[in-house]
């Protein structure tokens, strides 16, 4: 044997032990290419670490707008973890643009509001629902100062509905159960359809001026049963109110006139929900933050209803005290979603996005790498959102022990699902057993 590889073979024996106890910790040197800053010529290695915690808490925000959002949602459901969510829509209609000539001779027939499925779903579809309409008590109006409608915006409207219908929704099919297509038809009074006919006969400068037809019929609330489950839908805002009528003659002519939705920034959604029985039930108005070790470990996401989740790193200045620590290559935090949270009717959404926050939980920048949902059809384990987290880590290294304990990250679900979508995620704590946060930072060491 030569003396070279006689010195090979000493060294490779000397570093066994350190080896040995490199790989049993959490830390460990892996395969990955940063570029040409650290090269095999350079005496530093790349630690991979894993143990800076990420501490989680689930955040309230008081309102939100979602006016001008172009989707109507309507439906109430039961989610054993958020409780049971609400939702309906306010809106206006306004005459047509072009009135119909209508003759003496002509025959009223029915008054019915057309609204459309936009495929957004959340909940039980199998199961039918009460939709109800009920006329505003005043019109929509935004208050002085105030620049939009929000999820806790409502108005007066007549305790006794204009209409309703019961019918079940399959975003999946191009027809309801009412078999109208991919309509969904709710047949109105027909006293108040007679009055309008009457008008539209007439001519009647109630029909011929918005503002007046504004005056006399306010707008309009739909909403879901209060005794209904099942899910909540999302509807196109091209909503139509259509008034039937027939001409008659050698065979009779069957004939509608259309109140369109009137100025789409004035529809606006309102949501409520029933958190009683669930862990999120503490969250209140004197109660705004909750530690994911008071809600079984787990941090919960749904923008629609205000649930967000902090994000902390109290103990990242501690990297670098490390011994061997020279700088921060990469970081990279992975969001998985609790495993058997989620289902085809409790999807994920899309993306989710991180802002940073400040102790009291107002947003600040976006940080620039979105999250896009990676999805383990076969076994979920690898299911997972993740960020480039490089500039930020770097930045709250430098800013030490006390901001580190103060500010972090918000995570949220981007506009506009954040308004248009009932969607959510619930994400493990590094203490819960199922699925878990993970922050890994990738390091310059010198040893």
């Amino acid at each position: 044997m030569t003396i070279q590889k006689l010195s090979q073979l000493t060294r490779i024996i000397f570093l066994l032990p350190f080896l040995a106890v490199f790989f049993i910790t959490s830390c460990q040197k892996p395969s990955i290419n940063f570029g040409n800053s650290f090269t095999n010529a350079n005496p530093t290695n790349i630690i991979v670490s894993d143990t800076i915690s990420a501490d989680l808490s689930t955040v309230l925000i008081d309102s939100f707008p979602t006016s001008s959002s172009g989707s109507l949602l309507i439906g109430r459901y039961k989610d054993t973890a958020f409780g049971i969510v609400t939702a309906g829509s306010f809106l206006q209609v306004t005459p047509p643009r072009n009135l119909p000539t209508i003759s003496n001779l002509a025959g009223y027939d029915s008054l019915v509001l057309i609204i459309r499925p936009n495929k957004i779903f959340y909940g039980d579809t199998t199961q039918k629902q009460r939709y109800i309409v009920s006329q505003l008590s005043s019109i929509i109006q935004l208050p002085p100062a105030q620049f939009s409608f929000y999820n806790i915006s409502s108005l007066p409207y007549d305790p006794v509905p204009l209409g309703s219908a019961d019918a079940s929704v399959s975003p999946s099919m191009p027809f309801t159960s009412q078999l109208a297509n991919d309509s969904l038809k709710i047949r109105l009074s027909d006293k108040r359809g007679l009055e309008i006919f009457e008008m539209l006969l007439n001519k009647s400068d109630t029909v011929i001026n918005p503002n007046s037809f504004l005056a006399y019929f306010k707008g309009l609330y739909i909403s879901p049963d209060s005794n209904s489950l099942g899910a909540v839908y999302g509807f196109r805002d091209s909503v139509i109110m259509r008034l039937y009528y027939h001409e008659p003659g050698v065979f009779i002519n069957y004939r509608f006139a259309d109140f369109q939705i009137d100025n789409k920034a004035d529809q606006f959604n309102h949501i409520w929900f029933n958190r009683s029985g669930t862990a999120l039930s503490a969250l209140n108005g004197s109660n705004l933050e909750i530690p994911s070790t008071a809600t079984n470990n787990v941090s919960y996401i749904q923008s629609i209803t205000g649930i967000e989740t902090k994000i902390k790193f109290p103990t990242l200045w501690k990297l670098a005290q490390f011994p061997d620590y020279l700088s921060v290559l990469k970081a990279v935090l992975i969001v998985k979603p609790l495993l058997g949270s989620y289902s085809p009717s409790f999807a994920l959404p899309a993306q989710l996005q991180l802002y940073t926050t400040d102790q009291n939980n107002l947003l600040g920048s976006p940080i620039a790498s979105s999250g896009s949902l990676v999805t383990d059809y076969i076994y979920g384990a690898n299911t997972a959102y993740t960020y480039d987290l490089t500039n930020y880590i770097r930045q709250q290294i430098l800013l030490g022990e006390v901001v580190n304990s103060q500010t972090g990250l918000m995570l949220v679900i981007p506009s506009p699902a954040n308004n248009t979508t009932v969607n959510r995620v619930i994400i493990g704590d590094k203490l819960n057993k199922k699925t878990n946060i993970v922050l890994k930072i990738y390091y310059a060491s010198f040893f």
